[in-house]
């Protein structure tokens, strides 16, 4: 194994500052809370379905916008996105105007998934260090949970000193982001200028791969990814809320999760290297169903280490089928296989969600929370029955 050189642990030191101020995302405890100021929960529901609509349609052209201009100028630009949709969002005094500036913070977001990762594997490789990455990576994961989840901790105080408060806190983390980007040093690398055509063959193949090679796996974790994404998006968050949670009580919440995630990322796998993948799948995803549907049930107390645990399966599921996405996809066309996989999971998101927050301005997110788990059950038990009559 290569020892890293002064320059790259430089470097690498600048680069998890940046992750460190991007995942400060103060905002994560109230967003709810701040969207019901001006809207009901149809337009939360709309205004997260914007939002991660753009961040999807953002996942081709960020990655070849970061392959022609470099990894360093658009993370500077990510910054500055970031910046003007933070202070923006928390100047904003209409529903109009929270819209226009939370899809810049969408924008900043994409653009930041599509250089952070190609410019921490590109620091390593011009090191001959590329065999790090791995160890590297989950070094910045951990950096990135605890970024957010003391954000999480200071956001949920900031809100009940003003709403504005935990908005203006990342504008101002953004701030420095964008000093810290001037510092960065973008690697001599080697870019294929891709093109959407391009991109839409590759994405095609691999998608072929995956369903020739092993689509007995591959439908089910897809279909399972969905629910899991449709929690992660917005449910879960409005259910806190629901609870009754305080926006301090929020912030908490939130920096236990993210301190729980943490572990779960860095543990779990290796507790669980012995277990069979398919098996993990079966019991997180049987899991969280369970939690999903007994969630509706009970008060704050319960329901919030419940919110915590369901977090901690999703993560545990997501870990074990990308690996096994993993093993059937060729490395050349591995990024933009992964890209895809997550665009389907999210569309379904996107299409009902102003259904979804409809239903819960009527009914109520207990009997919404209810059906989801119910249907994720009949999914596991069904992928349980097939995976057993198609044994590897």
């Amino acid at each position: 194994m290569n020892r890293l050189s002064f320059s790259s642990l430089s470097s690498l030191r600048r680069i998890a500052i940046v992750v460190a101020l991007n995942n400060a995302w103060f905002w994560v405890p109230i967003w709810v809370l701040y969207y019901r100021r001006f809207t009901n929960y149809s337009g939360v529901a709309l205004l997260e379905a914007l939002s991660m609509a753009v961040s999807m349609s953002m996942i081709v052209p960020g990655g070849i916008l970061s392959d022609w201009i470099g990894r360093k100028r658009l993370l500077i630009i990510s910054s500055v996105f970031a910046f003007i949709g933070a202070v923006g969002a928390g100047a904003a005094s209409s529903f109009g105007m929270l819209i226009f500036f939370i899809l810049f913070l969408s924008l900043s977001a994409s653009l930041y998934q599509a250089s952070i990762h190609a410019l921490i594997y590109d620091t390593l490789k011009s090191n001959h260090a590329e065999d790090r990455y791995e160890r590297v990576l989950g070094k910045f994961i951990t950096v990135q949970m605890l970024s957010a989840a003391f954000a999480s901790a200071v956001g949920g105080v900031l809100y009940r000193i003003d709403p504005s408060l935990p908005w203006y806190a990342v504008g101002v983390a953004s701030l420095i982001n964008i000093g810290v980007g001037f510092l960065l040093v973008d690697p001599p690398v080697e870019t294929l200028h891709d093109s959407f055509s391009q991109f839409m063959k590759e994405a095609g193949k691999g998608i072929r791969l995956l369903i020739k090679h092993s689509w007995v796996d591959t439908v089910p974790l897809i279909c399972v990814g969905i629910f899991l994404t449709t929690d992660s998006s917005g449910l879960w968050d409005i259910q806190a809320v629901e609870f009754g949670l305080t926006s301090q009580q929020l912030g908490i919440l939130l920096t236990s999760t993210y301190l729980v995630l943490a572990g779960v990322s860095s543990f779990l796998p290796r507790i669980l290297r012995k277990v069979p993948e398919r098996g993990v799948i079966i019991g997180s995803t049987a899991a969280f169903s369970l939690l999903w549907f007994f969630s509706s049930f009970v008060g704050k107390g319960v329901g919030a280490p419940l919110l915590i645990f369901r977090s901690a399966f999703s993560v545990l599921f997501d870990l074990k089928a990308f690996v096994m996405f993993n093993r059937f996809i060729p490395t050349p066309i591995r990024a933009t296989t992964l890209s895809v996989i997550s665009i389907i999971r999210g569309v379904p998101y996107i299409v009902v969600s102003w259904a979804m927050g409809l239903l819960l301005d009527t009914i109520g997110i207990g009997f919404l929370v209810r059906l989801y788990a119910v249907v994720l059950f009949v999914l596991c038990l069904w992928t349980w029955r097939l995976w057993n009559v198609n044994r590897r």
